[in-house]
């Protein structure tokens, strides 16, 4: 898949390489993939699952123990033929589309007029719609962590339903679980409103915000609650920015990326100064790291003021 050479055989014999995200590959990018992520402890032994973390972008992605699985988010220097082709077609898109073009440069750090490698785009498109899958399971008072999309990183869109979930903390209580599209529920509390899809939602407002707690900043997306979430565990609100959905996510694709060097280290940082709210996601950095949201998302209406006096 990834290469686009021809491989025979069985998976791990000969020159083909162990299955990876769910695509045959070479010996030699399934090896080259290997070397993307990282293991975290966060599962218990017996789920029968890991969930890693990139060490390039950060994202993490989920997969049964013994499997073989890439970043959703990245290719490699091996990356050709059709796998590049997500990449193409939103080349393709960004002479008539200035927004498009735009966030596509931000995303990967390039001048205004540079020219875009189709690598970079492709990389955009799955950053994007990973996005978009994920905050299916988006809840108020969850943070999603990780889940597995296939079709990802090479295709730009979700192929098939095959996957090995996604999972999100609860952050009242910090229970770590399968999350669903449907009522989030947590087995250790009371059930929780609120069933979301991205297609219903993609034209509905929706907010990017950045709070700061003590010495760390945490940026993402959700609904008033969410914000009042952090504020609630005592954090101070800095900037929120209301947009269409869509493109809110985009915005926080983008933001990440930018970011993904100056992430805090999780197991200190979040033990010691960060509010149970925070959750574990990649969207913490210290307060000296500079962040302005109307960067990432120019067309969003600044609604801080709603956040910094009391609710009527």
């Amino acid at each position: 898949m990834n290469c686009q050479e021809v491989v025979l055989g069985r998976a791990g014999t000969g020159g083909r390489g162990r299955d990876t995200a769910w695509f045959v590959h070479c010996r030699t990018c399934a090896e080259l993939a290997q070397e993307q992520l990282e293991p975290l402890d966060l599962l218990p032994a017996d789920s029968g699952l890991v969930i890693y973390r990139c060490r390039r972008c950060g994202d993490r992605r989920v997969c049964r123990a013994g499997w073989r699985t890439r970043c959703h988010v990245c290719l490699d220097g091996r990356s050709a033929g059709s796998a590049l082709d997500a990449g193409a077609a939103l080349l393709a898109r960004m002479p008539q589309e200035a927004d498009l073009a735009a966030g596509v440069r931000q995303f990967a750090g390039l001048a205004a007029d540079a020219p875009v490698p189709v690598r970079t785009a492709a990389e955009f498109s799955a950053a994007v719609a990973l996005g978009e899958d994920l905050d299916r399971y988006a809840r108020d008072g969850w943070s999603v962590v990780a889940g597995d999309v296939h079709g990802l990183p090479w295709f730009g869109r979700r192929l098939q339903p095959t996957s090995h979930g996604t999972w999100a903390i609860h952050d009242t209580c910090g229970t770590l679980q399968k999350a669903t599209t449907a009522q989030a529920v947590c087995r250790s509390c009371q059930p929780e409103p609120g069933s979301r899809s991205f297609l219903l939602l993609q034209d509905t407002p929706y907010l990017l915000y950045l709070v700061r707690h003590r010495g760390l900043q945490k940026f993402g997306v959700g609904g008033e609650r969410r914000v009042r979430t952090h504020l609630g565990a005592g954090a101070t609100v800095l900037q929120v920015l209301e947009a269409r959905h869509a493109d809110v996510i985009t915005a926080e694709a983008i933001l990440k990326r930018q970011k993904q060097m100056e992430a805090v280290p999780l197991r200190f940082w979040r033990t010691r100064r960060m509010p149970a709210s925070f959750g574990v996601g990649t969207e913490v950095v210290r307060a000296s790291v500079p962040i302005n949201l109307s960067v990432v998302l120019p067309n969003g209406v600044d609604v801080t003021h709603r956040f910094t006096r009391e609710p009527v």
